[in-house]
């Protein structure tokens, strides 16, 4: 089993109605590559032509999305339950072209509050070249 299998059989495990796998992840085709449960998860997100820009590069919107992908589910099992993004903010430093194939995105928590979860974001090209970063910070939602 991969660690995205694990890692989508595990979440069955956290409270409320879930859709696992989210529709989101699965248009993107995004593979979750390494976990460690509320400090850090990684994703592989690969290029789709069908979600560049005029320029032939892939949309900064779809890669937000992507982003999204691996801080909302490490926001979640951070907070053992569902959390509400305040800001998300992304600088971007180059673009997603065709000829890299994939990106890699990681997410990482910085720090956890009894309301508020504080993470960054890092975009990296299969090279390792930063693509682009960024942070965000959710609102825990209390039962």
């Amino acid at each position: 089993m991969t660690v995205h299998d694990e890692w989508l059989k595990g979440l069955k495990a956290f409270p409320g109605n879930l859709t696992l796998p989210p529709p989101s992840l699965l248009e993107l085709q995004m593979e979750y590559m390494e976990i460690i449960p509320a400090q850090k998860l990684v994703a592989k997100l690969p290029f789709q032509k069908r979600f560049t820009n005029p320029v032939g590069v892939f949309q900064g919107g779809f890669l937000a999305a992507g982003i999204d992908d691996v801080l909302g589910p490490l926001s979640y099992m951070t907070s053992s339950g569902p959390c509400l993004t305040l800001s998300l903010n992304i600088t971007y430093l180059r673009p997603f072209t065709e000829k890299m194939g994939h990106c890699l995105i990681q997410g990482e928590v910085l720090k956890v509050t009894k309301n508020f979860i504080f993470m960054r974001v890092e975009v990296r090209s299969p090279e390792g070249e930063l693509m682009a970063h960024g942070d965000s910070h959710v609102n825990r939602i209390q039962s």
